[in-house]
């Protein structure tokens, strides 16, 4: 081969790879998909939080576009947001005192949640609550705010067990 025909095929080379290293940068992140309301795969994720209503999540993958960049899995699976709890579950799941609820506050809120999580709710976060939700299963952190009955969630991996699907 040519020293013209080696040095044009490393430049077609240089081109090709930066231009597919710019179309995955360009489509990293996640696509949150759409906000959705339903109360039934969030009773069925997190049974301990009784009956839901007013939900407001998101449910996608955290990886945009996997593009065999990764192979998809459970774990790539975020399910963000905020919903109502049954009149009195708040204070009823509060009460147990070894769960140690502190003032917390919700983290790295989605901007499309942003308008139905409450300025000045008085949220409180517990570690051994969170446990308890998740069963150390997944990573998850609940959030609850007795002033306004809601709990807000942030969980990655909340499979639903097989018999409840």
């Amino acid at each position: 081969m040519s020293q013209v025909s080696r040095r044009m095929v490393l430049a077609m080379g240089a081109v090709a790879l930066t231009s597919a290293c710019e179309a995955v940068a360009t489509s990293d992140g996640p696509d949150e998909g759409q906000l959705r309301a339903e109360t039934e795969p969030l009773e069925k994720r997190f049974p301990q939080l009784g009956p839901l209503s007013d939900a407001h999540w998101l449910g996608y993958d955290l990886v945009k576009n996997n593009d065999g960049r990764s192979v998809p899995g459970p774990s790539d699976i975020r399910v963000v947001g905020v919903a109502r709890l049954a009149d009195g579950t708040v204070e009823r799941l509060l009460s147990v005192t070894t769960r140690d609820f502190r003032p917390d506050a919700p983290v790295d809120v989605p901007g499309r949640l942003a308008a139905h999580v409450p300025d000045g709710a008085g949220w409180v976060h517990s570690k051994s609550f969170d446990s308890e939700i998740s069963k150390n299963a997944y990573t998850g952190r609940f959030l609850l705010s007795a002033a306004e009955g809601l709990v807000w969630f942030d969980a990655v991996d909340p499979t639903v067990p097989a018999a409840a699907s």
